[in-house]
């Protein structure tokens, strides 16, 4: 071989290894890519919190609404009555996580400001303000049975 014939050589050789590096790079990026999409896609089933319904049916958040309002009017009876300071802070937070089972994007907004309610009433009872407590839940009441008639007015 001669030398132009080497240097071609060569050349040629060089060129191929910057072709096939060039290539393997792109099949990496794809790979990431790939990858990283498949996760995205997953992420959110991997992160959906456990209280929460998927595709709730329509009987679902019906019954959901009148589970919350009777565990709403319960803790505000317990509240009226006198019960036990960890009896009705226990129904405060049944009252909350009830709430919570209402997926309906036509009542969420309202179900939220009753929830608020809730957690004012909460912590004023925290407080022994148990008068602003007891106004607060009866509020929280009102707006129950509100997004029940909301959602069923729809």
């Amino acid at each position: 071989m001669d030398a132009y014939n080497f240097i071609m050589h060569q050349h040629y050789n060089n060129h191929l290894y910057k072709v096939r590096s060039k290539m393997s790079s792109l099949k990496k990026l794809v790979l990431a890519v790939c990858v990283s999409t498949a996760m995205l896609a997953a992420a959110p089933v991997a992160i959906a919190k456990p209280g929460k319904i998927a595709n709730q049916t329509q009987e679902g958040v019906k019954q959901s609404l009148l589970d919350t309002i009777a565990v709403a009017e319960e803790t505000l009876a317990a509240m009226k009555s006198g019960v036990e300071k960890d009896t009705v802070m226990a129904l405060l937070k049944k009252t909350k996580q009830t709430a919570k089972t209402i997926e309906s994007s036509v009542v969420l907004a309202d179900r939220d400001r009753a929830l608020a309610k809730v957690k004012k009433s909460r912590s004023a009872y925290k407080k022994d303000q148990h008068a602003k407590a007891e106004e607060l839940m009866g509020q929280a009441v009102e707006r129950f049975i509100k997004v029940n008639e909301k959602y069923h007015n729809f």
